[in-house]
């Protein structure tokens, strides 16, 4: 009888750390994509606010627009360069002016309830802003 007792407390101990380690695992599976999702988007935004600084400092020096579009986007390389827009204003290119570039990329979000909470695609920009020289 004692024996019988024995296996039907450990058959509900293994139970219940199933139960334990399903729920735990969910959470943890959650948290870790999570965390997945935040580190394509800060990447991505790292590497947009370089590729506006790196479009500016040529732009201060170099007047053509194509130029500082081509070297803007050349910065951005690691990403997907034909969803990579680049826009660049001034009001003259006089020296002492302000020049400014904007790059702008969207990063689809793969995971779906991280896409409930951010808009997909969420968009990255970085704005940089430099005198002419």
């Amino acid at each position: 009888m004692k024996e019988t007792m024995r296996i039907a407390m450990l058959r509900d101990n293994r139970a219940q750390a199933l139960v334990e380690m399903a729920l735990v695992l969910t959470i943890l599976l959650l948290v870790l994509s999570g965390i997945i999702e935040f580190g394509r988007v800060f990447s991505a935004q790292l590497i947009v606010s370089h590729a506006s600084r790196e479009g500016a400092r040529l732009g201060v020096i170099n007047p053509d627009d194509t130029v500082i579009v081509a070297r803007a986007k050349d910065a951005a390389d690691a990403l997907d360069t034909t969803k990579v827009s680049v826009a660049v204003s001034a009001l003259s290119r006089k020296r002492g002016e302000q020049l400014t570039v904007q790059v702008e990329y969207p990063v689809a979000i793969i995971m779906p309830f991280i896409g409930s909470i951010l808009s997909n695609p969420y968009i990255v920009r970085g704005v940089t802003k430099m005198r002419i020289e």
